[in-house]
């Protein structure tokens, strides 16, 4: 199977997209983290419906102004960051895209930027009043990426070669300008077609129906042949950089039969016989996901259970604080598992395991069904046991799973530490000049013959 994958992946690393999105996500990764810091702090801390502004009664501690100058400083930081990461990730997508083929990156990046914020969503001015930041989000983050590489690729067809200089005089930008004016016609044309189809068709391109639609029928579903191929396709969207459906999933409370369930425990005085128990927006929020950081919770303590590479561990260490309040989108870029495919498997297999191991324990009435309101910013590990007003049951369910979630991602993590050692190791070779990238595929088995014969030998 390891054989496979790498033949897989090496593949895949011959792909100019590939390449450019692991180089984006590797610069980014600094920021993302910060950002996530501020995040998890502004909606544990800083928001009225917060678990720990309610707990520690903020409002009667800091007076107004220290509480407003708080607010802004976290969700600036962090709305500067994740709201508008579509930028960068454009940028530097359309930058390492253009490298690749030795063609000026950098201005590359520049028409990926104006491609980006011509081609938006119909029935908007252009002034800055009226500028709809759903693109530039980092749920929405396969759009600009996809735009990013394309406008590289542009670059690559109609560019001029290009080789970067720590300094550059006048004369020479000057050249450079012009030897890059073809792709830069080329980018805007492509912007002005693609806009006006948007705009003529009425297409929104960031909250388009079938996507939304998917989340809705997760959110009102009873029935779990329904609601876990949905939440597995809506996974999928999120890591390829679609989270809308996902994300709906974790923020919706007000569904006609969660309601109907919240109405039920409150007459009865608990949730074990609540008329919907399956229903796919609370199952999926308490016991599927805990909020979407069952995986990557579990994705960190494999890491600093096993990995020694050391920017690994100090991502999934830096995460980790985040990731108890919710915050993911930090460790989700800066690892990376937005399109990652080794971890696509265990990122699936998770959720899907959760929610069929908890929906069986319903059914034999070993737990409770999680009805009640989740302040924001409550630890995922929590909100099973808060959703149930405080069953035991639910809090041993849930460690159990993070347990049963550990088990699951180690062994694919441990596929993916020897696949990631073996592609370090080529590219090292390529960057060296030693390696074309026609004889990756013979040198990788030549080192698992070798590895073959060792193990033989010591045996």
């Amino acid at each position: 199977m390891e054989e496979r994958l790498v033949k897989v992946l090496l593949k895949l690393r011959e792909k100019s997209f590939f390449r450019a999105v692991q180089r984006t996500f590797a610069m980014l990764a600094p920021f993302v983290l910060i950002a996530a810091i501020f995040q998890g702090i502004y909606n544990s801390f800083l928001l009225p419906n917060s678990i720990f502004f309610n707990i520690l009664g903020f409002d009667n501690v800091l007076s107004h102004a220290a509480f407003r100058s708080l607010r802004f400083v976290f969700s600036g930081v962090s709305w500067a960051i994740f709201g508008t990461f579509g930028v960068f990730a454009a940028y530097y997508m359309a930058l390492y895209t253009a490298r690749i083929y030795d063609k000026d990156s950098k201005l590359a990046g520049i028409s990926a930027i104006f491609v980006l914020f011509f081609i938006r969503e119909p029935r908007q001015n252009f002034d800055l009043t009226s500028l709809n930041l759903k693109m530039l989000s980092v749920k929405t983050m396969l759009w600009a990426l996809i735009i990013g590489y394309i406008v590289g690729q542009i670059f690559h067809l109609l560019g001029a070669k290009y080789q970067d200089h720590k300094y550059e005089h006048v004369a020479g930008i000057k050249e450079r300008a012009l030897a890059s004016f073809k792709p830069i016609v080329a980018s805007v044309g492509l912007a002005i077609v693609t806009g006006t189809l948007i705009n003529f068709l009425q297409i929104n391109v960031a909250q388009s129906s079938y996507i939304t639609g998917v989340a809705s029928s997760v959110i009102t579903s009873n029935n779990l042949l329904i609601s876990i191929p949905l939440v597995t396709f809506s996974i999928f969207l999120h890591w390829l950089g679609i989270g809308t459906p996902i994300m709906a999933i974790f923020e919706s409370t007000n569904s006609g039969a969660a309601t109907a369930n919240f109405n039920y425990a409150l007459t009865h005085g608990s949730s074990w016989n609540v008329p919907y128990k399956y229903l796919g927006s609370s199952l999926v929020q308490s016991y599927g996901t805990l909020s979407g950081t069952a995986f990557v919770f579990s994705l960190i303590v494999v890491i600093l259970l096993i990995d020694k590479n050391k920017y690994n561990k100090v991502v999934a260490k830096a995460s980790l604080f985040p990731v108890m309040f919710n915050s993911i989108y930090g460790f989700w870029v800066a690892f990376p598992i937005y399109l990652n495919p080794l971890i696509l498997i265990p990122l699936l297999l998770v959720p899907l395991a959760n929610m069929v191991a908890s929906s069986f324990a319903i059914f034999l009435h070993l737990v409770p069904v999680s009805v009640y309101p989740v302040l924001s910013g409550t630890p995922g590990v929590l909100i099973p046991y808060i959703g149930t007003n405080g069953s035991w049951q639910a809090l041993l369910l849930t460690a159990l799973l993070l347990v049963m979630d550990v088990f699951i991602v180690m062994p694919f993590y441990k596929i993916h530490m020897n696949v990631e050692a073996k592609l370090e190791e080529l590219d090292k070779q390529r960057d060296a000049g030693l390696l074309p990238l026609k004889k990756q595929n013979k040198f990788v088995k030549s080192k698992e013959k070798n590895n073959e014969k060792i193990t033989a030998e010591q045996r």
